[in-house]
């Protein structure tokens, strides 16, 4: 499993985030190489859009200096929410790898499910290593209580 690492990654710099934000971690990669990551900021800057993929995506196009992500793959601890994959879907991300799913606000698994309706067709893997990521979030909105 080539996704490992990087999914490891993610999962483990969520686990590190406290606070208000929702602990979701996004990194943007290609071949392998990290080139962006992010958490995310909307309670922070008080700006809705502000998710961790969409920062992370728009990160990797800063730092690669292209338009779109077609070799780059997206990792993240949670199925983003139907924003985020439209984003990857304008970016034209390659591969999609995520941690928990999500019923209620996923987009790629459930609800929207952007790209069944789309050209652009990602890998996508879902589930990986879904119990961790699940109670992470589990945790995080039982602590807000």
């Amino acid at each position: 499993m080539y996704f490992a690492r990087i999914m490891e990654h993610v999962i483990t710099a969520a686990e590190q985030l406290e606070g208000l934000e929702v602990p979701v971690f996004a990194v943007v990669a290609v071949e392998d190489n990290v080139v962006a990551e992010a958490d995310n900021e909307v309670e922070g800057t008080r700006v809705p859009w502000m998710h961790a993929e969409f920062l992370a995506l728009q990160r990797a196009i800063e730092a690669l200096g292209i338009r779109y992500l077609s070799k780059a793959s997206i990792y993240v601890n949670l199925e983003p929410c139907a924003f985020c994959a439209a984003a990857m879907e304008k970016a034209r991300i390659g591969e999609i790898f995520f941690g928990a799913y999500d019923p209620k606000c996923g987009a790629i698994e459930h609800n929207a499910r952007i790209f069944d309706h789309s050209l652009i067709k990602p890998t996508i893997i879902g589930g990986i290593q879904e119990g961790r990521c699940s109670q992470l979030i589990s945790d995080f909105f039982k602590k807000l209580r």
